[in-house]
């Protein structure tokens, strides 16, 4: 539960928008995931919030009650990965206020290198659940390992970044990535350069693994259409299991970007046995639809308003050097009939302006089994004619 007290102090109607939206949330969450357990079971997610949140694309900057609807999201995992987190983390200690004391953050620096678009990728946990365990890092490539693209040879364009934490019985190194994406099409450079940054992160992780006595989760924004292309097949070529997405994560549910994955260690990674153990969270279906754009119209108009002052001043900086200003000229037409015509404003508020207050991509989740406690006792049983003094370790 988040700290929904400072909606007292808003207007009226923006807390009626908030609570309805909230509402319609908590709903969702409570009929398609699972109920949080304290001690049987975790929580774990990925969720790429996009550009959370610098309003460098002119689209937001994201309003009060969409901090709320994500903090709600949020607060459903135990333990959630994400990417896109921007320069500047006013917004993120904005959200971990809404969350409360019992959620902590662990966020990268900003990725300066070549496609890395000053984007931070973190962690986002219930500290009552899950502990961190002090072991935090980026990957930094090997020289033999760097990424070939045409004539250059490339780190990765955003770190992936990992850290050790235990919930009950279960350690696990967690790591979370923002692939490279490029162009689409297969055969093409930037296509190749993201599958073998996915091939290199996996072989990576997979050796590390077997110096470490934990499990390792690898999850994120891998920019994967199919498993079956050759980058989902880069995963799967790494001996990575993943959790079998039926339902794309992106907001048409087409794509399949965003994946849960594990290295197999002898069962320690144990999905449970419940019938909504992996899924798809569609906060969108709940929050700012079609149905709610008369409450969210004055904020869209504001938003193409923001964008014509900047074009507008673009081009009489332009006209001040003599330069021509036949591009903004275009985009100011545009912005203009975007104003005068409702049926292009719905349209621009459901296909991208609601995508920049919440996201594009849709949270991950897996349910996953952390009390192993029967089966200790049980090794411990069978530990006939052994004693302290035999120094025997049991592992866990």
């Amino acid at each position: 539960m988040i700290n929904y007290w400072p909606l007292k102090f808003e207007t009226a109607d923006l807390r009626r928008r908030t609570v309805d939206g909230l509402r319609a949330l908590r709903g969702l969450i409570r009929d398609r995931m699972p109920a949080a357990t304290l001690h049987d079971t975790l929580l774990l997610g990925t969720w790429n919030i996009r550009n959370f949140d610098d309003n460098r694309f002119g689209h937001g900057p994201r309003i009060k009650e969409s901090l709320y609807f994500i903090a709600e999201a949020v607060s459903a995992f135990d333990v959630l990965a994400v990417q896109e987190i921007c320069r500047d983390l006013g917004p993120l200690r904005q959200l971990m206020r809404l969350l409360g004391p019992n959620y902590g953050y662990i966020v990268t620096d900003v990725a300066e290198q070549d496609g890395g678009n000053r984007e931070r990728l973190g962690f986002i946990y219930n500290k009552a659940k899950v502990r961190f365990k002090g072991v935090a890092g980026e990957m930094v490539l090997p020289v033999r390992d760097l990424i070939s693209h045409g004539d250059k040879r490339l780190q990765l364009s955003r770190s992936p970044f990992g850290c050790e934490f235990q919930a009950g019985w279960f350690r696990f190194l967690f790591t979370t990535v923002h692939i490279y994406f490029g162009k689409e099409s297969q055969g093409t450079p930037e296509y190749a350069r993201r599958v073998a940054e996915i091939d290199t992160v996996a072989a990576n992780i997979a050796a590390r693994a077997e110096k470490e006595p934990c499990s390792y989760i690898l999850v994120g924004d891998f920019n994967i259409d199919e498993m079956g292309d050759p980058s989902g097949n880069a995963l799967v070529r790494n001996g990575f299991e993943a959790a079998q997405n039926n339902v794309g994560s992106n907001m048409d549910k087409t794509r399949f970007y965003d994946q849960i994955s594990w290295l197999p260690r002898k069962g320690t990674v144990r999905q449970t046995r419940s019938a909504r153990n992996q899924g798809v969270l569609d906060v969108l279906s709940a929050v700012m639809g079609e149905d709610r754009f008369p409450d969210y119209r004055e904020a869209v108009e504001t938003t193409v308003r923001g964008q014509l002052d900047k074009v507008r001043a673009e081009r009489a900086e332009r006209r001040a050097r003599s330069k021509d200003v036949a591009a903004q000229d275009k985009r100011i037409a545009k912005l203009d009939a975007l104003l005068a015509d409702p049926a292009e404003l719905k349209e621009y508020y459901l296909k991208t302006w609601r995508t920049f207050q919440i996201s594009d991509h849709l949270p991950l989740w897996v349910e996953l089994s952390i009390d192993f406690s029967a089966e200790y006792l049980t090794r411990l049983r069978n530990m006939a004619g052994t004693s302290a003094k035999d120094n025997v370790e049991i592992p866990m």
